[in-house]
């Protein structure tokens, strides 16, 4: 197989070269879009891998241009432009696919083999099924031999049932592919027409055809005299995690290739930034640097740096305005630079690649709409965010329960009593809380109100570009993780200690939690979610260094911020809290409002603001005391 990619970011196209090249395809690249054209007119492909944004010639105008020269090979988008418009536009072009950037690389390559599998099978015209052919050139349906008539949408229903044997198809996604969005009718529709088809073929003696999956939709139900449908053999698994670390092995070495480069395109940004606190930004510094910024969201996702990606595309849409910035949004440009910074400089020091799998924070849309769900998985990587559905409430409290989310899309309009309302009402009685955002058709006012009442921190109103969701979702994310910079967990036997912190420190707004018993340890830990561990050094049953050990044991909490508090001034000792993976040694023979001043220097770092002065308020403590 040949395929043409066109694509001018450097990082990006070596890595999606190298990347194509392991998985066997045979590659050329075009690094503008002149130039992929006459590539496109001159040679056979079979697929092509194409930039949106490029010089000379862009990604959508070449796309035009080979469709309307009659060219049928499958063409798929490449753009960090997320929004619907976009891929509207994209598909509209002419493009049979619109991947956004920055993507999973196994995910890039199971839908080019997507593309290549369709467009092998679309010589041939006749779907079967059983007794029922279906013929997509002269749109005639035969069962038996015999004719069989059906009016358009039966029609329709019969080819999306057949050209995707093996997907469910949700009552409110039929109504997406097959209905007119200017008068949508209701759901119940759906299920009126596909039991007359499901009439039709009976009488003309063929059996069930679409079969109903409790609580998801309907599917093509497997051929009587088809085999079992393949299922993921022990083989199998291995060439699939094969294909996942040759991509990883790949997107390593390229990162380690074009390193510099990447840090010189930040250096850009950082310079940009500069002048515009200035005021000295011209037109040209930033239209250069809205383009390295919309190229970094791109390959910094690519690479793993999912935080970085969404940083650069924040970026690009600051820079991007032709108005002049507000002063609060100069001040954002600098911080998401700083930002972008120091997530560099972190795989700086670690030299290494970020995990790809790393813990990202989790979403959970309850909602039976799969083709939202869908949508909303697929454009979450770009947003650092990992997504499960639950498609009933009854899966959703279960899944809830056995791994809690970070935050929960929640559409309302569930029948019966047992209601959205219902499981929100619950949700705000947990401890911690989950962040829940409703997202409904019902943009009444009493609706509102009352997800206000229960606790729900935003209101979505339905239908929405799916961006726009994410970008609630996201900023929910962040105010919580803001708000969350000030959790102190204090371990030590001594309820006294962890009483006189909170005495301290309650007036910047830190939240200080004291255990006593160690054998409750990681109980606490995972309820109270800190963002920093004070450990006393010697405990009944299990000690400081145990403690800390175990937490650094663990990729969630390997960044979690440890300071030890204890008597002990031996070096030796000391020596073993820090292997153990303390980030600091302090000794209980220094002064209460010393210990806090230090504490809250140490949450500072991770983003904390606190509400006052800490010198002059923890004086006042101390004189006060």
């Amino acid at each position: 197989m040949k395929i043409l990619l066109i694509e001018d970011d450097q990082p990006t196209s070596s890595a999606l070269v190298e990347l194509l090249t392991a998985q066997h395809y045979a590659v050329n690249l075009a690094t503008d879009g002149q130039m992929g054209l006459e590539l496109a007119r001159d040679s056979a492909y079979d697929l092509i891998l194409l930039g949106v944004v490029l010089p000379k010639l862009d990604g959508i105008r070449v796309c035009q241009q080979l469709r309307a020269d009659g060219y049928q090979c499958p063409i798929l988008l490449l753009s960090a432009n997320a929004s619907s418009g976009d891929r509207i536009i994209g598909l509209e072009a002419g493009a049979d696919d619109y991947v956004v950037k920055p993507f999973d690389p196994p995910e890039l390559i199971a839908r080019i083999r997507a593309l290549l599998r369709r467009e092998r099978a679309s010589a041939d015209s006749v779907l079967t099924w059983e007794t029922v052919q279906f013929d997509t050139v002269t749109s005639e349906v035969t069962c038996n031999g015999q004719p069989l008539r059906l009016t358009h949408k039966e029609y329709g229903l019969l080819e999306l049932f057949l050209l995707n044997p093996k997907r469910i198809f949700s009552r409110s996604a039929i109504l997406d592919r097959l209905w007119d969005f200017a008068e949508p009718p209701g759901e119940e529709t759906v299920s009126t027409h596909i039991k007359c088809l499901r009439q039709k073929l009976k009488a003309a003696g063929a059996s069930d055809l679409i079969e109903t999956v409790y609580g998801l939709g309907y599917r093509l139900r497997t051929p009587a005299q088809a085999a079992e449908a393949p299922v993921l053999t022990p083989g199998k698994q291995k060439r699939e995690a094969a294909v996942n670390q040759r991509a990883a092995t790949t997107t390593a070495r390229v990162w380690e290739k074009y390193r510099d480069n990447i840090l010189a395109q930040v250096t850009v940004l950082e310079t940009a930034a500069r002048a515009l606190t200035a005021g000295q930004l011209t037109p040209s510094q930033q239209q250069h640097a809205q383009q390295e910024a919309h190229k970094l969201a791109g390959s910094l996702g690519i690479f793993g740096f999912m935080a970085g990606s969404h940083l650069a595309r924040e970026l690009e849409s600051l820079l991007q305005l032709e108005a002049r910035l507000e002063a609060a949004q100069v001040q954002h440009v600098s911080q998401l630079v700083a930002s972008l910074q120091q997530v560099l400089a972190q795989a700086q020091a670690t030299a290494t690649m970020p995990e790809t799998n790393a813990y990202a924070p989790s979403l959970l849309i309850i909602d039976d709409d799969l083709l939202l769900a869908e949508r909303v998985r697929i454009e979450a990587i770009a947003w650092g965010l990992r997504v499960e559905l639950a498609t009933d409430l009854a899966v959703a409290r279960k899944a809830i329960a056995q791994v809690p989310p970070d935050a929960i899309l929640l559409d309302l309009n569930f029948p019966g009593a047992d209601n959205g309302f219902t499981l929100l009402r619950e949700l705000m009685q947990r401890s911690p809380p989950i962040p829940v955002l409703a997202f409904t058709g019902q943009g009444d006012l009493a609706s509102r109100l009352a997800v206000v009442r229960l606790g729900g921190c935003v209101f979505l109103q339905k239908p929405l570009p799916t961006y726009e969701i994410l970008k609630a979702v996201t900023n929910v994310l962040r105010q919580t993780q803001v708000q969350h910079h000030n959790r102190v967990l204090v371990v030590d036997d001594d309820g006294a200690i962890a009483a006189n912190l909170a005495h301290l420190l309650q007036p910047f707004g830190v939240e200080v939690t004291g255990l006593s018993d160690p054998h409750q340890f990681w109980e606490m830990l995972t309820a109270t979610m800190p963002n920093l561990l004070l450990l006393d050094l010697e405990m009944p049953g299990f000690n400081g260094v145990d403690l800390c050990q175990a937490v650094r044991s663990d990729p969630k909490w390997q960044q979690l911020t440890i300071l030890f508090l204890s008597t002990h001034t031996e070096a030796a000792i000391v020596d073993r809290a820090f292997t153990a993976g303390a980030d600091d040694y302090l000794f209980k023979a220094m002064a209460a409002t010393e210990l806090a001043t230090r504490i809250i220097h140490r949450l500072k770092r991770n983003g904390f603001q606190p509400t006052a002065s800490p010198s002059s308020q923890l004086a006042d403590k101390g004189q006060a005391t």
